[in-house]
């Protein structure tokens, strides 16, 4: 190959050099013909624009210039007159077929120098020529010069066909890239992965630090990094906290993918600390009111009868709350449960939540990362006014076979994961199953220990990666959970979701993310006892497709664009008698189905290392579709059952009700110095489907009502300001947030509301506006012998709704003033774990009577107070956990542990809700119903095999 070193002195002898240009050009040096099926070399434009730049210095020398060239053609083609020339002539032409004129030539040389016949036989194409020593012309098209190769190149150029700078250097570790790949600036872009050995799991925030140049990057959530580098051998150090360091020799050729595993550190932490990079996390992302929850510690805390938990995790972060035991999902800065987006992959769930609440729907021992966005979306999410709950399953290990699970007194799970073909596809499936019944007979109410509780989950990923740069996964969830209350009432649902991943790598900078997802969500309200026994069933199913891309420039700069659409189909409701006495009459309303789309554009720019933007645009289009019988009213801003006008019917398809929403988004972070930053955020939301429920509290028998002509979608304007700062290289993080959400359009319900089977359901529904705001405060030490957090949350939900509370603002039934959650971690070494959690919460707002008057007939009637204007008692709790790890034997082949939890240590009868009885001449009585009032001791034992 002709290459010339920046140093203008040749690299190679000319046998050398004849056989690399020839392999560049894919040509045979004898006959001067291009290989068959071998595409152009992308050297070749690099060797002739080299070779040119050195040609005014070597010309002088060059014995082809003196040659001289006399021979006559008669309509030849170019290729033939240039072969017959090199036949019987000393030189050698290089040349690609295509680029030579079509058309047959007609000419004659008589003792012609050589550069006059290139010339005349070239410039007709526009071709240019150059020599090479003494022997080779290279033909080009004259385009090729416009590149700008830098000085860097032609030395890394150098180094790379000469072996190295030094030719006694020993082969590097890894080689990364190819000539063909290296850029006219000599530097190169790798981009690639770090995964744990064992797991497959991407590793969040492993470094990469190359030494001798000074540059290094970290993993983002995907376990993916990008970084551009000189070409040429570098010393790369790969490292990340628990894991074995990796320090190798590579050669940086040219743009290519790097891949590694880190193997798990064998060593006391005692002895040994590895540091992580991106601890500073909190600081330097854009993104303002994001958790990222590491779903190692999720295991460490104390749990409900030995179950680990994510919903019960996310309960500790500032800003995130419930109404306590026995209540289904959570609330985010003042939002309803129905206002979060839960997503599990890119598949959405309607419950996060087994057994009214106790245990999460997500099986720790599956998941690869989760992530809860607090008011300020990305564009790339939508469609809920508060949060988003972005769970991320892993692939199952393409090497080893594992089996983990956990037996505890209640609940038993276990995952089994492995290849199905060896580093090409992968399977892994989790199972969890409760028993918890016997334990309701040690709580005090009689009430509970006549109930039962019971659930199962069930996950399957299968993974096939059909080369290295396209992967498929297909994905199966299936649960079903059944509670009864005291042989009275009770609640039977399930949910069934498929998936299909296919995830492309078009380049370095393009990625793309294809899925479709179908599921079925369905819920029975069960009434057991008396003339109204009856099943009552609704359930709602859904079809969504959605394309990401992402496409990263440079370090500075990502987009995510892209498409979604989902096809919403209810059935709303229908009854039926259960049991011989019933008096039930069976009935069904009619199904609804809505299209929900969307299309978005989402940018992260760091514009400098201490400002930084994430900001986009979102737009959604709602359409609520036929077959439905519909109501007209007299008053159609007021609708009641009295002045029904007609009904209009729609066929299957017709668009009764259309909305659109724009939703701008933006973040901004400006770094006041390396540990802390400021941070600010806007987003506009709305909301198309809501969950209609018929007390206080949501039940898993709500309904989800779609967006109608009558019922509005829900829209508000989310704004967060936030001081982010850390301390003892990055051991201690706090941070203060601010933030406030204004909703346009909500709605409430009617006093003494009927919701159950009710076609004309918009007649208990009034519209308003609602408003939170807050302040979160949030301390956290990482490391040490002792760490943990403490998190405090100031805030208030108000609405204000026509009709209710004389127009006046009134909290919401999820306005919780004080929040507090504490964590308290003792390590004293790597295997023994001791956890305290403390929550407080003030009580949830009630209504409740303050009065009554007695009828002229005796009958005493309660006088209520104003809307939700009492609170249930405050909630607080204490739990503990011991965790015994896994001995010190790396031999082992099953890695064993032991947990031991008290919930509830101090027996707190914390108020579920406060009701009313009436008994004959009296004043109405308050009762407290608590669904815990006891400590609840668990112990689980976890095995995996290693």
């Amino acid at each position: 190959m002709v290459i010339w070193e920046f140093k203008l002195t040749l690299l190679s002898p000319a046998s050398a050099v004849r056989k690399r240009l020839a392999a560049a050009l894919m040509f045979r040096p004898e006959t001067g013909k291009k290989m068959k099926n071998q595409p152009m070399h992308p050297i070749y434009k690099l060797l002739i624009i080299g070779a040119l730049l050195m040609s005014s210095v070597l010309l002088p020398a060059q014995n082809l210039e003196d040659l001289k060239i006399t021979a006559t053609f008669e309509a030849t083609p170019t290729a033939e007159v240039l072969s017959t020339i090199q036949a019987t002539h000393p030189v050698a032409f290089y040349f690609r077929s295509e680029d030579l004129p079509s058309a047959p030539v007609s000419i004659t040389f008589q003792e012609t120098p050589l550069p006059e016949v290139m010339n005349r036989l070239l410039a007709p194409g526009g071709l240019e020529y150059l020599i090479y020593r003494d022997y080779g012309i290279v033909i080009f098209p004259a385009n090729y010069l416009t590149a700008n190769y830098t000085a860097d190149f032609y030395q890394a150029l150098d180094q790379q066909l000469s072996g190295g700078a030094d030719p006694g250097n020993q082969d590097p570790d890894r080689t990364i890239g190819s000539l063909e790949t290296m850029r006219p600036s000599g530097r190169a872009r790798i981009s690639g992965q770090i995964l744990d050995n064992q797991t497959e799991e991407p590793i969040i925030g492993a470094t990469l630090f190359f030494t001798d140049i000074n540059a290094g990057t970290a993993t983002d959530v995907d376990g993916n990094f990008q970084i551009e580098v000189p070409s040429g051998r570098h010393d790369l150090s790969i490292e990340y906290v628990g894991y074995q360091k990796i320090i190798e020799s590579v050669a940086v050729l040219g743009d290519g993918e790097l891949r590694v595993r880190l193997e798990k550190e064998a060593v006391n932490l005692e002895e040994v600390l590895v540091k992580a990079e991106a601890l500073d996390v909190n600081v330097e992302s854009t993104q303002i009111g994001v958790e990222q929850l590491d779903v190692k510690s999720i295991n460490k805390l104390p749990s409900f009868l030995g179950e680990v938990d994510v919903v019960k995790s996310l309960l500790l972060q500032p800003g995130v709350s419930t109404i306590g035991e026995g209540a289904i999902g959570f609330n985010v800065r003042g939002g309803e449960v129905d206002q979060n987006l839960i997503m599990q992959d890119d598949g959405m769930l309607f419950s996060s939540s087994h057994a009214l609440g106790f245990f999460s729907s997500f099986n720790t021992e599956l998941i690869s990362f989760v992530t809860l966005y607090k008011g300020n979306l990305p564009a790339q999410f939508g469609g809920r006014l508060a949060s988003v709950l972005n769970v991320e399953m892993r692939d199952g290990s393409f090497r080893d076979y594992r089996l983990k699970g956990g037996v505890g007194l209640v609940s038993t799970k276990v995952s089994f994961e492995g290849p199905v073909v060896k580093e090409k596809s992968s399977f892994i499936t989790g199972f969890r199953s409760s028993y918890s019944d016997w334990v309701l007979n040690f709580v005090k109410l009689p009430e509970i220990r006549r109930s039962s509780a019971k659930f199962y989950d069930l996950n399957f990923r299968y993974t096939h990666r059909l080369d290295e740069k396209n992967t498929l996964s297909l994905a199966a969830y299936s649960s079903h959970d059944r509670f009864t209350y005291n042989e009275l009432f009770g609640f039977d649902y399930n949910t069934l979701m498929g998936q299909a991943i296919y995830k492309k790598i078009f380049s370095d900078d393009l990625f793309s993310k294809l899925s479709f997802t179908a599921s079925r969500y369905e819920s029975t309200q069960l009434d057991l006892d008396g003339a109204d026994a009856s099943e009552l069933d609704n359930n709602i199913t859904y079809y969504k497709i959605r394309e990401q891309l992402t496409y990263t420039p440079s370090r500075e700069l990502q987009w995510d664009a892209g498409i979604s659409s989902i096809l919403y189909q209810v059935e709303p409701g229908a009854i039926s008698p259960l049991g011989n006495l019933s008096q039930v009459i069976p009935g069904e309303l009619e199904k609804e189905q809505g299209l929900e789309s969307a299309a978005f554009l989402n940018g992260n720019w760091t514009l400098s290392p201490a400002f930084s933007i994430s900001g986009g645009l979102r737009f959604a289009a709602y359409q609520f579709l036929g077959p439905k019988t519909v109501f007209e009213y007299a008053d159609p801003e007021n609708p009641s059952g009295e002045n029904v006008v007609t009904t209009t019917r729609y066929n299957n398809g017709k668009v009764i009700a259309a909305y659109t929403s724009l939703e701008p988004r933006l973040s901004m972070r400006y770094r006041l110095g390396p540990s802390a930053s400021v941070k600010a955020g806007y987003s506009r939301t709305s909301q198309f489907i809501n969950l209609i429920a018929n007390t206080n509290t949501p039940t898993p028998n709500s309904l989800w009502q779609l967006s109608t002509d009558y019922i509005r979608p829900l829209r508000s304007h989310n704004f967060s300001v936030g001081y982010f700062k850390n301390f003892d290289n990055n051991n201690w993080e706090t941070s203060l947030e601010t933030y406030g959400r204004l909703i346009d359009d909500l709605f409430d319900y009617k006093d003494f509301a009927d919701l159950t089977m009710n076609d004309q359901l918009e007649t208990e529904l009034l519209g308003g506006i609602g408003r939170a705001y807050g302040l979160e405060m949030s301390v956290r030490k990482r490391e040490g012998i002792v760490n943990g957090s403490l998190s405090y949350t100031l805030s208030r939900t108000e609405r204000q709704v026509e009709g209710i509370n004389e127009g006046n603002w009134f909290p919401s039934n999820f306005d919780k003033p004080h929040d507090l959650s504490m964590v308290f971690n003792f390590q004293p070494n790597q295997r023994y774990t001791l956890t305290f959690n403390f929550i407080y919460g003030t009580g949830r707002p009630t209504t409740a009577p303050i009065g009554s008057y007695v009828e002229v007939n005796d009958l005493v009637v309660p006088i209520y107070s104003d809307r939700n204007q009492l609170r249930v008692p405050d909630y607080h709790r204490l739990d503990l956990a011991f965790t015994m790890g896994q001995s010190h034997k790396v031999n082992k082949k099953v890695k064993t542990s032991w947990t031991i939890s008290l919930y509830n240590i101090y027996g707190r009868a914390n108020a579920f809700s406060v009701f009313f009885t009436q008994r004959p001449f009296n004043t109405p009585r308050a009762n407290k119903l608590s669904v815990l009032g006891n400590v609840f001791p668990a112990l689980t034992f976890n095995f995996e095999t290693i």
